[in-house]
């Protein structure tokens, strides 16, 4: 239960067992923290060798402590810490804190070490924080237990208490963040680093910061997840409580080195799961700390764009371009500034270019080019001073003015893009303005709420496919195109004809009853990739061609890999026309099965325009992994071409899922390439499904799979 997390965030009584007098030391920073953070409930020292700890009586051990604990800090060195947690839970302590290192980060045997401790406090009842972590602060409760040095910046200290709250898997980005967001005015409610997360993890304290009253939004940085499952529904439940969640995901899980290299494998990074969670469940993804804080800060403003338009007020024509360029980037519309007021605006100052962005030239008419934007009908409006934002003898007479017009506008969302010293940068974050010294960052982070109001809501239930029970046993199909064939054709998605060919007479006799051009593959369990060992013939007319060509593919099979089995050739009608896609499954460590949409045939290496989603997906989110791609255009009928049928791909996309899904634990791969899409359906032309046996037998004969 992530609400153990509030016995520290709430917590009236702390002992910290490692205390120290030194408040340089791990044990003495956080006595002195909540000593400078005015904490007003207990904290209980815990040292045998001296009777006093920084002012306070100290414990001699933690057995003499009086009852009624609600959470111990741990700082001692790693051997120290087993006996010190089983001490805790006889005194019915509910949480422990470890910030001793030396433990599953450190070696395999500090790994074992942190299980049997993990696996200890389960068993009495004791929820654990780290071990490695930096500890947590509860800047509502003014309580400190961590020995991070944030407060010790030069001419800094601890950021106000506010409504954002942090988890972070790492101790040190989790601090520098902190101070990040302080430096810019913001304040904070909850921070905490999981560190190894033997026990409490990130879900825990997402789920705890989305029942919070205090906390607004959730900042995350994290490198990695373990309970899957339980992320997801973390994510969720903050939408459901309206929490915007912004990540930081760094490190790359490599789910082409863990899965057999398909080409879905080797096109899909470790990320991409990741990217696929986060997007579903309505997780803004930042891309570098900067933008994970001008995103908070955004948000932290309270306001929202409207819609999609800008009004831009700026001094200078430079930075108005670079804010119409970074809108047209993020789909942003200037719309042309009403012609009375333009007209007002060429009245007080001639050198005006009034239509927008407003461009005023100097500093002295700012203030009315302001008052004429946000007098007219902008979804947000962007005003760039840059550089003038430190002429300190012009600030006061700007505070005022903004000030004026936003008591006037309280619900329009306000960008400042300066360059402004600290003091000016909280006074004016605390108006609700959004201050970023970057127009095209400035417009970034509007763009990054327009992302995060579209998935605010709770998603809605997107039905899957009504399938048959699929009774092939996957483990023993073989990895070749009939296999995948079978099983595709059961599930529901169209197939192309075929027929197997034993000898050259048999080959010319199916090619014949298909009448005109035809393709032929080589069969084989070992050669799931046949186009690179020769093993695929296009376009065979006439008997002649057809029997040339069943010797032909037979002899670069044999020759690329004497060790395959061979066991004929497929005989398939050729098709022209329509757009071929991909559709491929790969299998995530962490979320399971990933389904990969994208332009198929040649170009998907090519350009790696490709979406994932973490399967099962219903129709609906089919569509939306089909209309997110970049070569969309094509399926959807551009320079005048017919359109695909989206609904028949979109189906065939979620049955795929529905599939992967249900098999998870047999299937390593999955491919169809091309999936062609036409205006009349979709047809499988070529698919690959390896199960995780033909994958190891593949291995076992050094073939590329």
């Amino acid at each position: 239960m992530a609400d153990i997390l509030d016995r520290f965030f709430h917590a009236r009584t702390m002992a910290i067992v490692g205390a120290s007098s030194d408040p340089e030391k791990i044990g003495g920073r956080p006595l002195r923290q909540c000593i400078e953070l005015g904490f007003t409930g207990r904290i209980l020292p815990v040292n045998p060798s001296a009777p006093e700890i920084q002012g306070l009586p100290a414990f001699a051990s933690i057995e003499d402590l009086p009852d009624g604990v609600d959470c111990a800090l741990i700082a001692l060195p790693a051997k120290g810490v087993a006996g010190a947690v089983d001490a805790c839970a006889r005194k019915g302590i509910p949480l422990a804190i470890l910030l001793s290192s030396g433990f599953a980060e450190a070696s395999e045997q500090g790994r074992e070490a942190q299980d049997r401790l993990a696996a200890r406090a389960r068993s009495a009842g004791m929820r654990l924080i780290g071990p490695n972590s930096m500890g947590g602060i509860s800047f509502e409760n003014r309580i400190s237990a961590t020995f991070t040095s944030v407060n010790m910046h030069e001419g800094r200290s601890w950021p106000p208490p506010g409504a954002i709250s942090i988890a972070s898997q790492s101790g040190f980005v989790g601090s520098h963040l902190l101070g990040m967001l302080r430096d810019r005015g913001l304040g904070v409610a909850k921070w905490l680093a999981t560190g190894n997360q033997a026990d409490i993890d990130l879900a825990d304290c997402i789920e705890n910061f989305a029942n919070d009253s205090i906390t607004k939004t959730i900042v995350v940085y994290l490198e990695g997840a373990g309970r899957a499952d339980a992320l997801r529904r973390a994510f969720d439940l903050a939408r459901l409580k309206g929490k915007p969640v912004v990540a930081l995901k760094a490190g790359r899980t490599d789910i082409g080195a863990r899965a057999v290299a398909s080409h879905t494998a080797s096109m899909i990074g470790g990320n991409e799961a990741f990217e696929a969670v986060f997007r579903r469940h309505g997780v803004f993804e930042a891309r570098s700390l900067d933008e994970l804080v001008d995103v908070v800060a955004a948000l932290d403003t309270g306001r929202r764009p409207r819609d999609n338009t800008i009004g831009v007020g700026t001094v200078s024509g430079g930075f108005g371009i670079l804010i119409a360029d970074a809108a047209a980037r993020n789909g942003f519309e200037l719309p042309e500034l009403d012609r009375e007021r333009q007209r007002t605006l060429r009245e007080i100052y001639p050198l005006a270019t009034t239509r927008n962005p407003v461009d005023v030239g100097s500093f002295a008419p700012f203030n009315a080019a302001v008052e004429r934007l946000l007098e007219d009908v902008y979804g947000s409006v962007v005003l760039a001073i840059g550089h003038f934002g430190l002429m300190a003898d012009r600030m006061d007479a700007l505070h005022d003015a903004l000030a004026g017009f936003r008591a006037a506008h309280p619900d329009t969302f306000i960008a400042l893009v300066a360059c402004l010293s600290e003091f000016w940068r909280r006074r004016f974050q605390q108006l609700g303005l959004f201050v970023c010294e970057d127009p095209a960052r400035a417009v970034n982070a509007m763009a990054a709420l327009r992302w995060l109001d579209e998935r605010a809501a709770p998603r809605v239930d997107d039905p899957l496919p009504n399938m048959p029970t699929i009774n092939i046993d996957l483990a023993s199909t073989p990895g070749d195109e009939r296999g995948a064939r079978t099983i595709l054709r059961a599930i529901g998605v169209p197939v192309i004809d075929d027929a197997f060919a034993l000898s050259e007479e048999e080959a010319i006799a199916a090619a014949r009853a298909f009448g005109g051009a035809v393709v032929l593959k080589i069969v084989s369990p070992d050669i799931p990739h046949k186009s690179d060992v020769g093993g695929v013939i296009l376009g065979l007319s006439g008997d002649p061609a057809v029997r040339e060509g069943f010797r032909a593919i037979m002899a670069k099979a044999r020759a690329a890999c004497p060790r395959a089995r061979i066991e004929g050739v497929m005989v398939s009608p050729m098709m022209d026309g329509g757009v071929e896609t991909i559709v491929g499954v790969t299998r995530d460590p962490v979320f399971g099965p990933l389904v990969m949409f994208g332009l198929g045939g040649v170009f998907v290496e090519v350009f790696h325009d490709t979406v994932a989603n973490v399967a099962p997906f219903g129709p609906r989110e089919a569509m939306e992994m089909i209309r997110s791609v970049a070569s969309f255009p094509l399926l959807n009928g551009a320079r005048g071409r017919p359109a695909v049928d989206l609904v028949a791909l979109a189906e065939a996309l979620s049955r795929v899922s529905v599939l992967a899904a249900a098999h998870a634990d047999r299937v390593e791969t999955l491919e169809i390439n091309p999936l062609l899409a036409t205006t009349s359906g979709v047809c499988a032309l070529d698919a690959l499904i390896v199960s995780r046996s033909a994958a190891d037998r593949a291995r076992n004969l050094g073939v590329a799979t």
